[in-house]
């Protein structure tokens, strides 16, 4: 029982996390806002009125006076209230598992009288009468007043989909692993704001926040999805904006928390070597390939070694003499390349990746050349400086192997 009351608590959330990006969504100004966790779940703001609208997400079969009693309650409380606007609508949004989803079923004074009444040790109780509202009161409430009948949970998560393939062009793949992970993470990240200014958003701030070449994966989406299934569907979601093209010049960046990892399966040198393989091999890549660049997040003496390592393994790399006085130009310097004899293949090169730390990086990225393609894998937040190109990050890697999944799957 414990179990399915949590089970029923968390959907209840998401629940009400979905309604609010599909009430973003609905949006007709880029002015028009929401405030999630308001007056109620959530507040709509547009120029000409404000709703404020409460989520329950009931597993009964069908309406019951007892399911609403409190929501609705509380609703009057609030409009009774003296500081309250009198032009505020209220809407409760509730799902029931017989009911059929957009319906709005009649509330009159005497129903809502009948919902308001209630026992307590057998001596029947009238709620307006306890708090002294009128007839007159509870019909201007009425007036502003709706109750909708809400989606069936995964019936909305569809819709939402589809508005977002409707509103960005974009495929199903994108309009789940992208566009609704992201507007995931935007709804929660506003939810758990303490002040109630830090939880309102536009949507011209959500359109924004939500477009593709931000943060891809967060803990909230992973919570519905397995680590298999993020691997997996992070990588697709590179292919799928052609992120990993070896045309295309890309900056990796390895987190401290990768580089102390338990890299037993694949250790640095190794991941770097692999990925060099994959992206810019002699005689395999061609003649337009661009080699990778890492940036590793560790000390001098990790960084002085993880080179001897790639010197051993034959692992050519421009670092821009970082150890000794760092060059931004060396390390812009394209590749010197001979080709095989039709020309469409990279038979030889000058170096085969770039290689610097995370400090030389950040102390010279104004000298760096813009990447086409930039992939964090770091459990901690990079404000990526570039004005152009690309910016996926991906926090829930535990190793090295997890990463090379990831680009090279």
């Amino acid at each position: 029982m414990a179990t399915r009351a949590a089970d029923a608590t968390i959907k209840g959330y998401y629940y009400q996390f979905d309604t609010s990006i599909l009430k973003l969504l609905d949006l007709k100004s880029d002015t028009d806002s929401i405030v999630i966790e308001g007056i109620e779940d959530i507040d709509i703001e547009s120029a000409s009125e404000t709703t404020t609208v409460q989520c329950k997400y009931l597993s009964k079969p069908r309406f019951i006076n007892s399911a609403v009693r409190e929501p609705i309650s509380l609703m009057l409380d609030h409009f009774t209230n003296p500081s309250t606007p009198n032009d505020l609508k209220y809407v409760l949004y509730t799902h029931f598992e017989n009911e059929t989803a957009g319906n709005e079923p009649d509330i009159d004074l005497t129903k809502l009288k009948d919902i308001l009444t209630y026992s307590e040790n057998k001596v029947e109780k009238h709620y307006e009468i306890e708090k002294g509202i009128t007839d007159d009161q509870l019909k201007v409430f009425l007036s502003q007043f709706k109750l909708i009948f809400g989606t069936e949970f995964y019936t909305q998560q569809s819709q939402i989909l589809q508005k977002f393939r409707t509103t960005f062009s974009c495929s199903e793949f994108e309009a789940d692993t992208h566009f609704y992970n992201n507007a995931l993470r935007v709804v929660v990240d506003k939810a758990i704001k303490k002040d109630i200014n830090d939880r309102k958003i536009t949507r011209l701030d959500f359109f924004t926040a939500i477009d593709v070449r931000k943060k891809l994966f967060n803990e909230w989406f992973i919570a519905i999805r397995n680590k298999k299934e993020y691997l997996k569907q992070s990588s697709q979601s590179l292919k799928s904006l052609r992120a990993l093209e070896p045309s295309r010049s890309k900056i990796i960046l390895v987190g401290n928390n990768l580089v102390s990892a338990d890299n037993t399966q694949l250790p640095l040198a190794a991941f770097i070597e692999n990925a060099t393989a994959k992206f810019y091999k002699p005689n395999s890549s061609m003649r337009n390939a661009k080699p990778l660049t890492f940036i590793i997040d560790a000390d001098k003496a990790i960084l002085h070694n993880l080179k001897k390592e790639l010197i051993q393994r034959e692992v050519i790399f421009n670092d821009g003499y970082e150890e000794l006085e760092f060059s931004s130009t060396i390390f812009n310097i394209e590749p010197i390349i001979n080709t095989s004899k039709n020309g469409a293949k990279i038979s030889k090169a000058s170096y085969l990746v770039k290689l610097i730390s995370k400090e030389t990086f950040m102390t010279n990225i104004s000298g760096i050349n813009s990447p086409s393609i930039f992939i964090c894998f770091s459990d901690e937040d990079f404000p990526t400086r570039f004005s152009s190109g690309q910016f996926f990050e991906f926090k829930y890697c535990e190793n090295l192997q997890d990463a090379f999944k990831i680009i090279a799957s």
